[in-house]
């Protein structure tokens, strides 16, 4: 029987040191995937924020365009419109009034928006141009019984803020009674609804003793007063909110920390833009440059902060275009 030296039996195992060596060395190879993870992880919450970020300001693009673009519109383009509201002109040229911005929320006259960002403004339009709800007016008894009948009801209903338009001539008021058996509309004033009618006359200009315009033959469907603007959301952010007349704000697009606003302004002396505090005339503005500012939900950036990117876009009024 042959007996092994103790060469030999030293190679069968290893000693302390090499055991230690080896331990060092897959510390040092499970340290690298573990940064190569965590640096990949790292890498992919960047890219998805950005991602999110970028889509985000593509749809407040899309979304602000669409409203902005028809800012003024209307069924039967109209260029002269009497405004019956309570706490609102009497009489106003559609023209100057389809789009306007506001510094604050606090400056916002009608259908005033809450919990707004402090120190943002508001973009302002009004248009009556939803082709899929117009409802045709076959009678119209201005005077006695301030009375329209329609075609049909549709989404029409009573307190409803409705524009009805013949040729040029054009009124908004409020429905004070929508009446879906028999078809009929009532525009009465002296009522409790908010902000009701100041006359029942729709006369442009506004006659208080004669209500002399007849609509029959024309066009009835809900008048849209649109705010844009910033709001504080439910998150400790803000974010882009959409709000139509007296309904509920809707968060459109989130994780928007600033809105700035500058119009494209024409007179005599040539066309520039301009901050909203210096517009002189509304009728003159062709065109809004929007820069919104969109902050990513995550703090991947590089100093542990939230990412942020600003996205300008410029839109022409199609109704005010040379």
């Amino acid at each position: 029987m042959k007996i092994p030296s103790h060469a030999s039996q030293r190679q069968l195992g290893l000693t302390l040191v090499e055991l230690m060596v080896a331990l060092v060395l897959g510390l040092v190879v499970i340290g690298a995937v573990v940064n190569l993870f965590l640096t990949n992880r790292q890498t992919y919450r960047a890219t998805e924020n950005l991602a999110r970020m970028q889509e985000n300001l593509r749809i407040a693009y899309e979304l602000m365009a669409r409203d902005v673009r028809e800012a003024g519109a209307t069924a039967c383009g109209s260029t002269t419109v009497a405004n019956v509201l309570k706490g609102t002109p009497t009489s106003w040229s559609w023209e100057g009034d389809s789009l306007r911005a506001y510094g604050s929320c606090n400056a916002v006259p009608t259908f005033q928006p809450s919990n707004c960002a402090a120190g943002t403004p508001v973009l302002a339009i009004s248009r009556a141009s939803n082709s899929a709800e117009e409802v045709r007016v076959t009678d119209h008894d201005p005077e006695t019984s301030a009375t329209m009948k329609i075609s049909h009801v549709g989404t029409i209903k009573t307190d409803d803020i409705l524009f009805v338009c013949k040729g040029s001539q054009a009124a908004i008021f409020q429905a004070t009674n929508v009446n879906a058996s028999s078809l009929k509309v009532v525009h009465d004033s002296g009522n409790n609804a908010d902000p009701g009618n100041e006359t029942k006359c729709l006369d442009f200009p506004l006659k208080l003793n004669q209500c002399a315009t007849s609509f029959k033959g024309g066009t009835l469907l809900r008048f849209e007063r649109i705010l844009w603007y910033l709001r504080n959301n439910e998150r400790n952010g803000t974010s882009l909110y959409r709000k139509v007349n007296n309904g509920d704000p809707i968060e459109m697009v989130p994780d928007i920390d600033q809105l700035t606003l500058s119009f494209l302004y024409t007179d005599i002396n040539g066309s520039r833009y301009l901050p909203l505090e210096s517009i002189p005339d509304w009728t003159k503005v062709q065109a809004v440059r929007i820069m919104v500012r969109s902050v990513s939900t995550d703090k991947v950036g590089t100093d542990g902060q939230p990412l942020r990117r600003e996205y300008p876009f410029t839109i022409a009024l199609r109704n005010r275009l040379n």
